[in-house]
């Protein structure tokens, strides 16, 4: 279930690079040239690397909409497999928040999209340089085709067999099979046609829902499905038990407004 709430907290718009910068965010490379090497799906940048490099570790939690776009604006028009790309994000009374994304090319043809950074996990601070070792926080994602899949999402990676109707929406939402993307919906059915469905179990089967409507942008039924998780909420807002998975509808209603 934890796995799934912080799954669900993402919240990340692509937006032109220039003009939209943020003024303390610095964007270098050795060769900026537009490349536009990137072609996974917007939902998948919006997914994962707003959580991952952004609130983990409490790295910048204070960044803004328009601080966000800016890096990954950049990065998806200049990162390439011959072209890394540095970012500095000034973080007044601390050291600046460095990160490089790079492209790795694989022998058997396998791209990896990874985030460098200089933050130690082992001292919970920012180095003065970015050194690329053991303790430095990296995340890194396999991208296939469209789809960008963090190693915890590849289907090899989970025994589909044990887990439940929720769990295998959520896992088929995110995994690197597009096949599976056609079965979410009749596996939230199957949960929410369930008796005695506990409201956490309800709520979290509808917001799986509703970031498969996000990564499909059928914008009516998205529409729907908020206003019917309001009411939800609304009508059980005395549940503590809830509070993480608000957090996430939250959350998710801002990647709504940013992806539109």
């Amino acid at each position: 279930m934890k796995k799934k709430i912080i799954t669900l907290i993402l919240i990340i718009i692509i937006i032109k690079i220039g003009s939209a910068q943020s003024k303390n965010i610095k964007i270098k490379t050795d060769n900026l040239k537009e490349s536009h090497y990137l072609k996974m799906d917007d939902f998948y940048l919006t997914h994962y690397l707003y959580i991952d490099l952004f609130l983990r570790e409490n790295l910048f939690p204070e960044a803004t909409t328009k601080d966000v776009n800016s890096i990954l604006s950049a990065l998806k028009k200049y990162v390439s497999v011959e072209n890394k790309l540095d970012i500095e994000i000034e973080k007044p009374g601390q050291r600046n928040y460095l990160i490089r994304f790079a492209i790795l090319k694989k022998e058997d043809g396998t791209e990896l999209l990874i985030a460098f950074t200089n933050w130690s996990t082992k001292n919970k601070m920012f180095e003065k340089d970015l050194k690329i070792e053991n303790d430095s926080y990296t995340r890194w994602y396999f991208l296939n085709g469209d789809k960008m899949t963090y190693r915890k999402d590849m289907s090899s990676e989970n025994n589909y067999s044990n887990l439940s109707e929720s769990d295998l929406a959520n896992s088929y939402l995110f995994d690197e099979l597009p096949e599976n993307d056609t079965l979410i919906t009749s596996k939230i059915d199957s949960v929410l046609n369930e008796s005695n469905l506990s409201i956490e179990d309800k709520i979290m089967a509808n917001l799986i829902l509703l970031k498969y409507q996000i990564f499909q942008r059928d914008n009516d039924k998205i529409i729907k499905q908020t206003e019917y998780l309001d009411e939800l909420f609304e009508n059980n807002k005395s549940k503590a038990n809830l509070n993480g998975l608000e957090m996430a509808f939250n959350a998710t209603k801002i990647q709504i407004e940013l992806m539109k």
